[in-house]
């Protein structure tokens, strides 16, 4: 018979489950204790973590204030935002600014002559070439360049014409001596005509005077160009002074100077050293020699103090009386001739235009500039340039003249040399810039013919052949414009070069990896000499047009040589990644494209295209006539770096420009400043001309914009009003914390806890501190912190204005209040923070990890408590079960002597028998059912149960 489960006993009808239950929980008193004490610790352990989270800021604080760099924060303002604005960084020079927006700049555009139909009209076969980046060979010679590096003064002069009218020149904003020449031929209150000669402005008189006048008529005025008041800009441009004629021709001012640096004679390309040792040698009248080191040389007045330094006076080095060169004299009286000689595979001796043997006492050196707005001959040719000897021209109408060209320095000496040969010539320039053309203007209609009567000037120029039209067109002569001294700011389009690192593998399968992520690469003469110095049989150099790197390979290996970039784009951006066809690898920025007789506006506009070089082509529609179609050309890249030469060779496709490129140019100075600093950007953004300050270029200016640069409070300020509130945070809960409501009479969860009042104590002070040696500033409260009053708990107060006023007076004072290493007012906030955060050593991770192994004690004694428990219960709910087993034996035995009552006497048993059956059956009914009995021998047992 299974056990009895039942809340009611069976049998007994007693609620055994409410007995259990109540014997139970008087058991388990202990406990519920031990869980309320559990319950209190987490919500303890709980308001920890809370009051943990709120200090931890405070400590986020404390950090920032320890930097330095925090209080170099720094604001600016523009006195026009429509001009001009800028941001700041961190360490930012503060101070008031004049800055003059001069030009913003510009992104070349080109267009194409008309064509009746973009899809169907054929053009000439040919080749087009586009270089990006130079090339042509004119130029905007920089006001700054003048008079030896001197430049010009800013301002004003006055012109006054042969009839007497006069007009103001103001040159202010003036950047290039084109500039001057517009502001000059857009005077409306005077007809005269500035142009740029060879070394300085020509002015022309157009008001129609003749020299000597007609008879009876007077003699015209002067024609004056005049300062005004202690300026000196005219003096400076060369044409202050009066002329009684019609042509005032300005003194030399395209000289160079003491302070003129190397990088920028000879057209940029400047001078070439020796790898190790001295550059050259000179021999003097006297016979006796001495070298010369420019290894350290920057300018023209660092290479004059060499020689005369090495020379020990016997030969004396000074710029020659042109302005354009260096001349050296000898002293010694000797006789002998000055003889000049390179050592060490120096190039300098050349590049100076000093190489050779002077005559008499004297050497004096080739021209180191071009003249105005031009280019060297020198230059040409990638820099090789080209030889220049007599040439012949005989013009359409059978005129022949011998031109000597053999003088010329410049390309502009060319063709002034060619447009003086009294022929009906002109020469110029030809529509790509990038070579000469002469056009036949004798109206003949016989051929024009140029040849070469001594030397190779015609044919190396271009211009060798007979032409049965009006144009002879040279070809491009190959302006080098990529120098060992180019900027790789100013490279790959005015984009620069991304610092990266890329391997190059010779022929033998040798390599090296080129870094050029360090500080020290500036110009493409540090990669070059990087490259060369790895010796791996790769050499680096300018290629032979002079527009790129030139990767050769001399190692003789059975493989190509290759460039591979590694990390960042720095080869690419050279223009040198990929693998060579033969044993080179030229980075040209030049692209060539072919054109065939089928090809027509749109299928040249994506070839362009299809490049992805320094133009995008677009076809548009100008609405004009018969042949409206135009190829529009357009830089990729903004500024100068970013310009074009769109050679168009004989497709007929030629352009002309309707933008120029320029850059943007900023003059740095007030407004009454003569000398103003000009400074030149590639884009609208000029950084770090002033440190650390970002200008933002939107307009030009007639006038200087006034730029403050000013430290910044606010982030300061922040941080402290963050204290600040933090702090309250922290304080405000703390009293809620460990208050009594009388009310409910109910203690806060930390009443009477000791950390609490230890957080309360360490708080107030952390406020308290007090810095030493800090300057005027010693504490919080001198900042504008202060206790609050009128309060139940004591709270901070920030006064962001007091803060304000006292870093605008002090700002030092307040980073050494906050910044001094051990003692600053940060660290202490930091420290003092610390002590109740830190994991390990603060108090407030020490009281919760107390309540953790406290809770954990309670929950191991609650588990022992609930196993005796557990016990008890199963021994009550045994007893009880057992308990209603036996009371139902005895309510079976109860029921069973009840049946005898009615049980019939059947026959009379023996007296004997009667008695031994009443025996038995007494002892049957004193049993209770669980005795057993033996009958007989069969050895039965039985068993009797309720």
């Amino acid at each position: 018979m299974g056990q009895i489960t039942s809340g009611i006993g069976l049998v007994s009808g007693i609620n055994t489950a409410s007995i259990i239950n109540s014997l139970i929980a008087i058991e388990s008193a202990p406990v519920t204790k031990l869980q309320s004490r559990i319950a209190t610790n987490t919500a303890q352990k709980g308001a920890y973590s809370a009051l943990l989270t709120q200090i931890n800021s405070l400590s986020t604080v404390g950090t920032t204030l320890t930097n330095p760099s925090a209080f170099q924060a720094a604001t600016t303002a523009s006195s026009d935002a429509t001009v001009l604005t800028a941001s700041a960084a961190n360490g930012a020079a503060t101070g008031t600014y004049q800055l003059q927006v001069a030009q913003l700049v510009s992104s070349q555009q080109a267009v194409t002559g008309g064509y009746a139909d973009s899809n169907q009209t054929k053009l000439k076969a040919g080749t087009i070439t586009i270089s990006q980046g130079g090339g042509e060979l004119s130029s905007k010679t920089s006001l700054a360049q003048l008079n030896g590096g001197k430049g010009v003064q800013r301002g004003i002069f006055r012109i006054t014409d042969r009839s007497g009218k006069t007009a103001t020149i103001d040159i202010s904003s003036a950047v290039t001596l084109d500039d001057v020449v517009q502001k000059i031929n857009t005077a409306l209150d005077i007809s005269v005509q500035a142009t740029v000669g060879a070394n300085g402005l020509v002015l022309t008189d157009q008001t129609g005077h003749t020299d000597p006048p007609p008879a009876g008529q007077p003699v015209a005025p002067d024609l004056i160009v005049q300062d005004i008041g202690i300026g000196h800009i005219a003096k400076d441009l060369g044409i202050a002074g009066k002329v009684a004629a019609n042509t005032l021709t300005g003194t030399n001012v395209n000289t160079l100077g003491a302070s003129t640096v190397l990088a920028q004679i000879n057209d940029g390309r400047g001078i070439g050293t020796a790898a190790t040792g001295d550059d050259f040698s000179i021999q003097a009248g006297d016979g006796s020699t001495f070298n010369v080191n420019l290894a350290t040389a920057k300018t023209l007045n660092d290479v004059l103090g060499a020689i005369n330094t090495a020379g020990t006076g016997k030969i004396v080095a000074a710029v020659n009386a042109g302005g354009n060169g260096i001349q050296l004299t000898d002293t010694t009286g000797g006789g002998g001739a000055i003889a000049v000689s390179a050592l060490n595979g120096s190039t300098a001796a050349t590049d100076l235009g000093i190489l050779g043997t002077g005559t008499g006492s004297t050497l004096t050196g080739k021209s180191l500039i071009a003249s105005l707005d031009s280019t060297l001959v020198s230059s040409l040719n990638g820099g090789s340039g080209v030889p220049l000897g007599t040439i012949g021209i005989v013009d359409r109408l059978g005129n022949p003249a011998t031109i000597d060209l053999s003088h010329a320095n410049s390309v502009q000496d060319i063709l002034d040399t060619i447009n003086q040969a009294g022929i009906g010539v002109t020469a110029s320039l030809n529509n790509s810039g990038n070579g000469l053309q002469v056009t036949d203007t004798s109206g003949g209609s016989g051929p024009l013919k140029i040849f070469d009567v001594s030397g190779t000037s015609a044919t190396a120029l271009g211009l060798l052949g007979t032409y049965t039209s009006n144009v002879a067109g040279g070809s491009d002569l190959h302006h080098q414009y990529i120098t060992a001294s180019t900027l790789l700011s100013d490279y790959n389009g005015g984009k620069g070069i991304t610092p990266g690192k890329f391997t190059i593998t010779a022929s033998t399968g040798a390599t090296s990896q080129v870094d050029l992520t360090g500080a020290n690469f500036v110009t493409i003469g540090d990669v070059l000499k990087t490259i060369n110095s790895r010796a791996i049989g790769v050499t680096a150099s300018i290629n032979a047009n002079g527009n790129g790197i030139l990767l050769t390979d001399t190692a003789g290996g059975p493989t190509q040589l290759k460039a591979v970039d590694d990390t960042g784009t720095a080869a690419a951006d050279l223009n040198i990644a990929g693998t060579a066809t033969t044993q080179t690898i030229d980075g040209a920025f030049e692209k060539t494209i072919a054109v065939t007789a089928n090809d027509t506006l749109s299928t040249v506009q994506q070839k362009i295209n299809s490049l992805g070089f320094a133009v995008n082509a677009n076809i548009i529609n100008d609405g004009s006539g018969a042949t409206p179609y135009r190829l529009s050309i357009n830089a990729q890249n903004s500024g100068l770096a970013g310009r074009f030469v769109f050679d168009a060779g004989s497709t007929g496709l030629d352009a002309q420009n309707l933008v120029d490129a320029q850059n943007a140019e900023v003059f740095i100075g007030g407004h009454n400043s003569a000398n103003p600093l000009l400074v030149s950007s590639n884009s609208n953004l000029i950084t770090n001309v002033i440190s650390g300050v970002t200008v933002n270029l939107l307009n030009t200016s007639a006038v200087p914009i006034t730029l403050s640069v000013t430290q910044d409070s606010s982030a300061i300020s922040t941080q402290l009003k963050n204290f600040t509130d933090g702090f309250n945070a922290v304080v405000t809960q703390l009293d809620t914390l460990t208050s009594f409501n009388t009310t409910t009479n109910t203690p806060g969860i930390l009443l009477g806890d000791s950390t609490a009042l230890t957080i309360e104590s360490d708080l107030y002070a952390t406020y308290n501190r007090v810095v030493q040696n800090a300057g005027r500033y010693r504490s919080l409260a001198d900042l504008g912190i202060t206790v609050a009053t009128g309060s139940n708990v004591a709270t901070l107060n920030f006064d962001a204005t007091k803060f304000s006023s006292a870093f605008a007076t002090d700002p030092k004072a307040v980073q050494n209040l906050f910044t001094q290493a051990t003692t600053g007012l940060g660290t202490l906030i930091s420290n003092d923070v610390k002590k109740l955060t830190d994991p390990i050593s603060g108090a407030i991770p020490i009281e919760t990890n107390a309540i953790d192994a406290q809770n954990q004690s309670f929950t191991d004694s609650i588990t022992r408590l609930n196993d005796q428990i557990a016990a008890k219960r199963a021994l009550l709910q045994s007893q009880f079960n057992n308990m209603e087993v036996v009371l139902s034996g005895l309510q079976s035995q109860q029921a069973a002597l009840g049946s005898l009552v009615n049980i019939p006497n059947l026959s009379a048993p023996t007296s004997a028998a009667s008695s031994s059956n009443s025996s038995t059956a007494a002892s049957s009914s004193s049993s209770s059912g669980s005795t057993s009995s033996s009958s007989g021998s069969s050895g039965t047992t039985s068993t009797s149960g309720a």
